[in-house]
């Protein structure tokens, strides 16, 4: 007797039924679901797949947008820490430390609040032709990998080739040049190595990039409290070092509402040199604490791009950038972040 032509998918269709089952009954692990939001194992989400970078579906409305901006917002955010204060503006106190002219522009230098016992330095620039009775756009000027020389590289310090923050003001901007915690003034007295490991002893649950957003944060709160600049509608500019941290504070501070990030979009799962330097570990522990466990990073730097939108960017990147060297997967992660611009 030939036995029925539907048993060969009959025992197909249990087998599979019960690889899936299998695979779907583990269960749900509470940290990885805090970083991936109503993730279901053996379960396809669109969001946050390394397999696949897209971010929408080709019959995502505008409107669902909001919803998923919601969950990479909040696995960036816990990719960062927790730490004393959220990442949001404050009314900070600050100080005027002094009053210089140099290459024919009005320079003062601030000191402002960060948090608890930390304070940092900027610098503003008036431009040429400033009216203190009027209310002027300022742009923040973020300065790049150079250790003491901090702020003053977008100042047109010796050896820094970096001067933007001088061409911006030349070009009628004021501008806000602050140091980035580890580098300039905060390092006056200690190593930048050392200032992290004391900081993450005070604050194991933070990060050591949270802390520097922190300070670009407080920059604009300081600007909101200056007479003269146009509050609310803010520029930022940054190279290397600084076009990574303009992007980044551009997705989690609103006030900015255009952004040049020069040479600073480095893909996360993709970038070596990101993933092995010295110290990477301290960027973001809470982030490498789940690639230790599962290899997958909790977002991406499309999804940081798409936190953006629909804000002006203006992405500058070149092919030979030896800390960045696969500069294809870069631009690959700005065009998948362009279709939420599209969507919007």
């Amino acid at each position: 007797m030939k036995p029925p032509k539907f048993l060969p998918l009959l025992i197909a269709f249990v087998f599979i039924n019960t690889i899936v089952n299998a695979q779907t009954s583990k269960t749900i692990d509470p940290e990885l679901q805090k970083l991936y939001g109503d993730i279901i194992p053996g379960e396809s989400k669109q969001l946050n797949t390394l397999s696949s970078l897209n971010l929408i579906l080709p019959d995502t409305k505008a409107e669902e947008w909001p919803v998923i901006r919601e969950k990479i917002s909040k696995r960036l955010l816990a990719a960062f820490g927790t730490g004393p204060v959220e990442l949001k503006p404050a009314v900070n106190k600050f100080q005027e430390i002094e009053r210089y002219q140099n290459h024919g522009l009005t320079h003062i230098k601030y000191r402002y609040h960060v948090v608890d016992d930390i304070w940092n330095e900027g610098v503003l620039v008036l431009p040429e032709k400033f009216q203190y009775n009027k209310q002027s756009m300022a742009v923040l000027t973020i300065h790049g990998t150079n250790g003491k020389s901090g702020k003053m590289g977008a100042l047109g310090a010796p050896g820094t080739r970096r001067a933007y923050a001088l061409e911006l003001a030349k070009r009628g901007y004021v501008t806000f040049s602050p140091d980035l915690f580890g580098y300039g003034a905060t390092i006056d007295d200690v190593s930048e190595g050392q200032l992290v490991t004391d900081f993450l002893k005070k604050y194991p649950n933070w990060s050591y990039r949270a802390i520097k957003l922190l300070t670009l944060v407080r920059a604009i709160d300081v600007l909101e409290q200056l007479p003269n600049v146009k509050k609310g509608s803010y520029g930022s500019m940054g190279n290397s070092l600084g076009g990574g941290m303009a992007l980044y504070h551009a997705a989690i501070d609103p006030r900015i509402k255009v952004s040049v990030p020069s040479t600073g979009v480095s893909p996360v799962a993709t970038n070596v040199f990101r993933l092995f330097r010295n110290g990477a570990a301290n960027e973001e522990p809470t982030k490498w604490k789940k690639i230790a466990a599962d290899g997958k990073p909790p977002y991406d730097v499309h999804e940081v791009i798409a936190l953006c939108a629909p804000r002006a960017m203006l992405f500058l990147d070149d092919y030979n950038d030896p800390y960045n060297p696969d500069a294809q997967a870069g631009f690959h992660h700005i065009y998948q972040a362009m279709q939420v611009y599209q969507l919007l």
